[in-house]
């Protein structure tokens, strides 16, 4: 119980006011609960369709419920993370410019194109013949098992910072493979109730995605932090979309 309130204390705007321990096990199981924070999300994210509203509309409510919901918190890594990486400085120069609390320019012109971007998308697939309310569910699942499995697979560009004192307390040896487990029932859930096609294709573009995205991390920036984490979360939510826009056109 202890590691779900952990979840929802550090990832949603639910507001736990509560002091709860944080030891190896709580942080592990707040981890694991972490991609179910997700579906959670989703579901609530699904309420705009079942309004007689115009489907750029609905997909402007999805996308808010889910900025709101987490309280901003993985579009701020994005910020950081474009500010960073588009100011083509070294490497130390960019891991100041993620420390940094103030935005630039370079994150401003990102986030927009992404929420735009990210609005444009959905409201093409919900407006797809093949549409299926689970990919509103499934997509910030996803997402946070991507986020996941970069975090244990990868190592820390840092040491300071949230996901340095979270790295060390997480059993990386348990998260993987359960975090693997839940990406697998997500797949199979995808199969039954829509496509095998959709199912196998994304599941390839999420591997993907997840070697490529650590390879640009440890390139760029020596590892991983919290803010690129963030950024992969949302990374992968706008690739997973335009996939199935491409297989549902």
């Amino acid at each position: 119980m202890n590691s779900l309130l952990l979840a929802f204390q550090f990832f949603t705007v639910v507001p736990i006011q509560k002091s709860l321990p944080m030891e190896k096990r709580h942080i592990t199981g707040m981890y694991s609960f972490f991609p179910w924070i997700g579906a959670v999300i989703g579901s609530i994210a699904c309420l705009p369709i079942y309004f007689d509203w115009s489907s750029l509309m609905t997909a402007f409510a999805v996308v808010s419920l889910g900025i709101l919901l987490s309280g901003g918190l993985h579009m701020d890594g994005f910020i950081d993370t474009s500010d960073a990486y588009f100011s083509y400085r070294e490497q130390a120069k960019r891991m100041e410019i993620l420390d940094d609390p103030r935005v630039g320019a370079f994150g401003v012109m990102a986030t927009v194109l992404l929420i735009v971007g990210k609005i444009i998308i959905i409201s093409e697939v919900l407006s797809a013949e093949s549409f299926h309310f689970l990919f509103i569910i499934i997509i910030p699942f996803l997402s946070r098992v991507v986020l996941v499995i970069l975090f244990g697979m990868t190592e820390n560009a840092k040491e300071s910072g949230l996901a340095h004192f979270f790295k060390q307390k997480l059993h990386v040896q348990t998260i993987i493979p359960l975090t693997a487990s839940f990406l697998f029932i997500a797949i199979c859930l995808i199969g039954l109730m829509t496509y095998w096609l959709i199912a196998m294709t994304l599941l390839i573009v999420l591997i993907l995605f997840i070697c490529i995205y650590r390879s640009w991390s440890l390139k760029n920036f020596g590892g991983i932090t919290g803010d690129l984490l963030g950024a992969s979360l949302e990374l992968t939510e706008v690739i997973l979309w335009i996939t199935l826009l491409l297989l549902l056109s």
